[in-house]
């Protein structure tokens, strides 16, 4: 049986190994994003145009660390921060046309590196797999 630290410690190490084959991938394939940078990436992707705020929250980042990120892609063309008229302070991101098209080939590496992780498991597990996490989620979510 596993306790609370050989759990913890999973969790951390399967998070920290599928960023590093995203990375990995990203490089081999010259695609110009480290995992973290794809994640914020993918929430645009979801949902362009939101705030600044809500991104570092889904993120789980502070918004120092977002800032930072956001400089970099917005550097190489990615996005672009915008001034939100309603409130001055707060910042809007916004895809660039560069941005989008990432998508695609981003995208299609990080599947590959999801069905690497899937290999051996039957639709079952990967079912059971999901319910469980989603509902150890929703139990921190409160």
């Amino acid at each position: 049986m596993l306790d609370r630290g050989q759990l913890t410690a999973l969790f951390g190490r399967v998070w920290v190994m599928h960023a590093l084959q995203l990375d990995q991938a990203f490089r081999e394939k010259g695609i110009p994003l480290t995992a973290d940078q794809y994640r914020l990436m993918n929430l645009l992707w979801a949902r362009n145009g939101a705030h600044q705020e809500f991104y570092a929250r889904k993120l789980g980042r502070d918004r120092s660390a977002i800032t930072r990120m956001i400089q970099l892609l917005e550097k190489q063309g990615f996005v672009k921060r915008l001034d939100d008229e309603a409130d001055q302070r707060a910042k809007k991101l916004e895809l660039t046309a560069e941005g989008e098209a990432l998508r695609a080939p981003a995208e299609e590496l990080a599947n590959e590196i999801l069905m690497k992780m899937w290999e051996g498991f039957m639709s079952e597990e990967r079912e059971a797999l999901n319910d469980y996490l989603s509902r150890l989620r929703h139990n921190l979510m409160g």
